[in-house]
């Protein structure tokens, strides 16, 4: 994430209203709009203050582990529901830029290709 050619970029904030969208994006809201909403940058959150210069190694280790936690615990959710009858058109959206992103070597989600392996 140091080299700033690098994506940071992932399905990050607001897990419920990724669940929401089922039914679709409210009118006038693009999906563009909507991925801009619920993305957060891993280069931004690194800068805030849960991750100051005097923090410890394990506190860091442990503040770290919350962008593998959220990552992974969105790549389940969409997992789930996209293989069920009837997926949602943003939930089908999301998982395939999830997947194509983890093609991208320069995608935070390149880490992500052996986790739950879509056959």
């Amino acid at each position: 994430m140091l080299n700033e050619s690098n994506r940071d970029d992932y399905i990050s904030r607001d897990f419920f209203n990724v669940q929401q969208t089922a039914g679709g994006l409210p009118e006038g809201v693009t999906f563009e709009n909507f991925v801009a909403a619920v993305a957060g940058h891993v280069r931004t959150e690194l800068e805030g203050s849960g991750f100051a210069e005097e923090l410890g190694d394990d506190d860091f280790r442990t503040a770290a582990l919350s962008f593998d936690e959220n990552i992974r615990r969105h790549i389940a959710f969409l997992n789930g529901v996209v293989h069920q009858a009837a997926a949602g058109e943003v939930h089908l959206a999301l998982w395939d830029l999830i997947l194509r992103s983890r093609d991208e070597d320069a995608s935070v989600y390149a880490c992500y290709r052996d986790f739950l392996v879509d056959a």
